[in-house]
């Protein structure tokens, strides 16, 4: 089976765009939020606030999407590698 590649990067960033948006919006409304604070580390411009919100959106996406489509074109690389079709003796 081979996998779409940029089917699989469009689908993991819609989930951790929207993970991280949402799990910003979720911080901002109950309070809290030490690990949405702490990504402020890892995504450039992201902060615990609603425009911070859609910057994790966008930048979630992005990674997620160059994720998703390095994991699919790896997955059909090895099982191409792996599943030769040929004669078996």
């Amino acid at each position: 089976m081979k996998l779409h590649v940029l089917a699989m990067g469009l689908a993991l960033g819609a989930i951790l765009g929207l993970a991280l948006f949402l799990g910003t919006l979720y911080s901002l409304w109950l309070g809290g939020g030490t690990v949405i604070g702490a990504l402020a580390h890892v995504f450039f411009g992201y902060q615990r606030s609603y425009p911070g919100a859609l910057i994790g959106l966008i930048e979630g996406f992005v990674l997620g999407f160059i994720g998703g489509a390095v994991l699919a074109w790896l997955y059909n690389f090895f099982h191409k590698a792996t599943h030769r079709s040929g004669p078996t003796t």
